[in-house]
């Protein structure tokens, strides 16, 4: 009798270890399922020279992505800061990169309708005209973006596990698209996206199942900030 119950016992542990095996290649391929739609809006334009944009005009039927160089504006000599929050290309189009979406934030968050049309009247004297309709574009689809995430993702409610993380990473990653089209998302979150893919990825496979997501999250961000060589191996756009 004794010999049944161990056997019924190892047999059932066989079952629960392989359960555990099977659910976490399920996560595993939730994750790569994810990860691969993400970075599949990246890999599929790298900023050509006939680039539609989110802004929906022909004065933003060309913008181009901001490199080191580009960043750099001789016209900004004044001391506030809005003269200095965004730059204009060699064809008179806004600069985008992540910097400037921060940028776009601060004048949605913190200015009043009249705050920010003193602001852009600022800016005219020192962007070309068609980089501050850009501008003036992008505040507008960025408080549409934010809008749509509030309605969706309510702050009150709070997640629960990795998976319905990463579930709302696609989810934004799909609203930023909707509203700002391919390239300006790929200039403003490819790589907040890409970050975010490493943590998750962390946290999908951490060990210690006692942990709350926040810790999860915390340990993920720790392992990578202490180690650049995991950073590294964890890239999910590696070759």
């Amino acid at each position: 009798m004794k010999k049944r119950i161990l056997l019924v016992v190892l047999i059932l542990l066989v079952v629960a270890g392989a359960a555990i095996y099977l659910m976490r290649d399920d996560h595993m391929a939730q994750y790569n399922s994810v990860a691969r739609h993400i970075l599949a809006a990246e890999s599929s334009n790298k900023f050509s020279n006939e680039i539609t944009t989110a802004c929906g005009t022909p004065d933003c039927k060309v913008v181009i992505a901001a490199t080191e160089s580009e960043n750099k504006n001789e016209k900004t000599s004044k001391k506030e800061e809005i003269y200095n929050m965004f730059q204009a290309d060699a064809h008179g189009n806004l600069v985008l990169n992540e910097t400037t979406r921060l940028n776009i934030e601060k004048l949605y968050a913190l200015n009043t309708p009249e705050e920010l049309a003193e602001k852009m009247k600022k800016l005219s004297t020192v962007l070309p005209d068609t980089a501050l309709r850009q501008v003036a574009n992008l505040v507008d689809y960025f408080g549409k973006y934010i809008r749509d995430v509030k309605e969706t993702y309510p702050s009150d409610v709070e997640l629960e596990t990795v998976e319905d993380a990463l579930a709302q990473l696609k989810g934004m990653h799909d609203l930023r698209l909707m509203h700002f089209g391919t390239d300006v998302n790929n200039a403003f979150f490819a790589d907040e996206e890409k970050l975010s893919l490493q943590l998750l990825y962390l946290m999908f496979i951490e060990k210690d199942k006692n942990l709350s997501l926040d810790e999860k999250a915390q340990r993920a961000q720790q392992l990578l900030q202490s180690s650049p060589e995991l950073a590294a191996t964890y890239d999910p756009d590696r070759k």
